[in-house]
């Protein structure tokens, strides 16, 4: 009588190794067909429209900064009567959690100050290698009637510097993130700040299952 339960027994297990088989081979067919997923295709968009993909810091975020401080540092020059003021960055402070390319928002305030006219900036970056160069065009190599050398470089009155920092605020699958900007104009002189003004962001998200 044991022999019949135990038959059936097997036949059972045999048909579960059989359905998990068939189950694997089909996963294993649908990826092999599928193939390794990636972006390939994609199309242009206008650098002006807010697009957030992520709750980290984006190119957004720093056009929105970059307008109020240009806006804000011209109107406060345009008040003082200052003509074209010598300025030179300081390195940036990131105080936030999050990689962010603080040198890009440099870079795009100094280039619409630059282009409007109402600031120039020194290069500190350049400083050495141009030092380099003046060695090299005194070193008999250069015609010296075409040569350049030392003591005719701008001096800077002021200095720009940056620092940003961020708060995150999260309760179930809700998140809050807040960015603050602050730029400040040092006269180098004198150590007295005397513009300063800040932009502040905040931008609330929603967690949800991705799918596929």
């Amino acid at each position: 009588m044991a022999k019949p339960m135990t038959s059936k027994l097997a036949g059972r297990s045999m048909n579960r190794i059989t359905n998990t088989m068939c189950i694997a081979v089909a996963a294993l067919g649908l990826s092999a067909c599928a193939g390794p997923r990636a972006f390939t295709q994609g199309t242009y968009q206008d650098p002006e429209q807010i697009v957030m993909l992520s709750d980290r810091w984006n190119q957004n975020d720093m056009q929105l900064v970059a307008k109020k401080i240009v806006e804000s540092l011209g109107g406060w020059m345009a008040r003082d009567a200052l003509t074209q003021p010598v300025v030179i960055l300081e390195t940036p402070k990131n105080r936030t959690t999050e990689h962010i390319d603080l040198q890009a928002l440099y870079d795009h305030v100094k280039a619409e100050l630059i282009n409007s006219g109402q600031v120039t900036f020194l290069d500190k970056a350049a400083r050495q290698e141009i030092a380099e160069e003046y060695e090299y065009q005194g070193s008999g190599y250069v015609d010296p009637n075409e040569a350049t050398g030392p003591g005719k470089q701008r001096a800077a009155r002021y200095l720009l510097g940056l620092t940003i920092t961020s708060t995150v605020q999260q309760v179930g699958d809700k998140k809050v993130v807040y960015y603050k900007s602050t730029f400040e104009l040092t006269d180098i002189e004198t150590i007295a700040i005397v513009w300063t003004d800040h932009k502040e962001i905040t931008k609330s998200f929603k967690k949800r299952s991705i799918g596929l």
